[in-house]
């Protein structure tokens, strides 16, 4: 009975193990059962990327890129749907805040003063009145203003704040000088009507238009969130010290590199006076 015991455990013990998730350090991520590679192969294929790679650092992003100030007095989902997935495609941080106009205040003051604390790219200002247009841009004060009374109507009551969830993807794409897009399938379209902007299908903007942006945004001290190898930032001086022996010998490696010269350096022997003269 005890060596059957044994047995069944055994047995168990390995279907456990088999069981088990493999979460591979390059992706951080649990391989996935219907691979096509087994998981011999893909362990073999993890280690050699360590190696050469020394794993993977985290980069958080620094600063605000874009902050959407809405100055109407109802919860409203547009800002913060906005916040989720431009956040998610840019990799950097969003705010929303909420705050009504204080007396005397414009909208472009509150945007302003957004503005003033640094490390931030953007300010969008949502009001409601009658006298705003329905998107106002100013480009080298890196502010927006849209004016939702502009976009009211329509028998769904959901379809006001889709229209302002794609003006905010517009305002920013104006007012970080990304401009029209080259291709159908994105919000930055020409149009002149609230017709034309519900004709719009897609309601953000491809993220390959983000490239003028994080320039921009770069001057501002903002920067996105990255994964980088290990050695890229032993390479750029940036890297904490190793903290297991890939990473030391990653570290040791770089540094051997960066210290060795030339055995046999160049030597270029030029006389301006007997040089050939270009031409003659």
């Amino acid at each position: 009975m005890k060596h059957i015991a044994a047995v069944v455990l055994s047995a168990a013990a390995l279907c456990a193990a088999a069981d088990e998730e493999y979460i591979s350090p390059i992706t951080g991520k649990p391989i996935p059962r219907d691979s096509k590679y087994t998981l011999e192969q893909i362990k073999e294929r993890d280690e050699r990327v360590l190696k050469k790679t020394g794993g993977f650092v985290d980069v958080e992003a620094k600063g605000t890129s874009v902050i959407v100030i809405d100055t109407r007095g109802r919860p409203a989902g547009a800002p913060v749907q906005f916040e989720d997935v431009f956040a998610s495609l840019s990799k950097t941080n969003v705010k929303v805040e909420r705050s009504p106009l204080k007396a005397g205040e414009t909208a472009f003051d509150m945007a302003a003063a957004a503005l003033s604390g640094g490390k931030v790219g953007y300010a969008i200002a949502i009001v409601e009145n009658d006298t705003d247009r329905g998107l106002t841009v100013y480009p080298e004060e890196r502010i927006a203003v849209i004016n939702a009374s502009r976009y009211r109507g329509g028998d769904d009551p959901l379809k006001p704040e889709t229209r302002i969830h794609k003006e905010i993807w517009r305002a920013l794409g104006f007012v970080a000088g990304i401009g029209y897009a080259p291709f159908p399938n994105d919000v930055l379209q020409p149009v002149f009507s609230v017709a034309e902007l519900d004709g719009l299908t897609y309601q953000v903007m491809q993220p390959m238009n983000f490239q003028k942006m994080y320039s921009a945004l770069s001057k501002l001290g903002v920067t996105r969130s990255r994964r980088l190898p290990y050695r890229i930032a032993v390479q750029e001086g940036w890297a904490r010290p190793p903290t297991n022996d890939v990473q030391k010998a990653v570290w040791e490696e770089v540094k051997a590199e960066k210290s060795e010269k030339p055995s046999r350096p160049i030597k270029v022997n030029y006389d301006p006076r007997t040089a050939p003269k270009v031409g003659k």
